[in-house]
């Protein structure tokens, strides 16, 4: 359950945002999913030794990297801005997505919230 919401609102960010900078639709979707899958395993790795913050932070940086490696790799033009928006509108909604996932079995091993 947990992995359907990350890409449901995931794929409520990008797919608009990535579209909207300037890739394709196609592009947009593909992007969004691999970037949601890995970006949950990224979770589950990185959220149970560090805190909120710090988890957050360290997705906004996946992202932001991940979609401009993206779009260069496959040929996609893209704004700066709006890959840069599109990637703290996603860190936005991955910090409530990390207080959903602590209360909901993914704990904290060194750091409290």
């Amino acid at each position: 359950m947990n992995i359907v919401l990350k890409l449901l609102f995931n794929g409520i960010i990008a797919i608009p945002g990535l579209w909207w900078s300037g890739t394709s639709l196609m592009f947009a979707v593909l992007a969004s999913v691999i970037v949601s899958l890995l970006g949950y395993v990224l979770d589950l790795t990185i959220l149970p030794r560090t805190n909120n913050t710090f988890a957050s932070s360290a997705d906004f940086l996946f992202v932001y990297a991940s979609l401009w490696l993206g779009c260069y790799l496959f040929g996609q033009t893209i704004s700066l801005s709006g890959l840069l928006l599109t990637a703290f509108a996603i860190t936005v909604v991955e910090y409530f997505f990390h207080g959903y996932l602590q209360r909901h079995g993914v704990h904290h091993s060194k750091h409290p919230g």
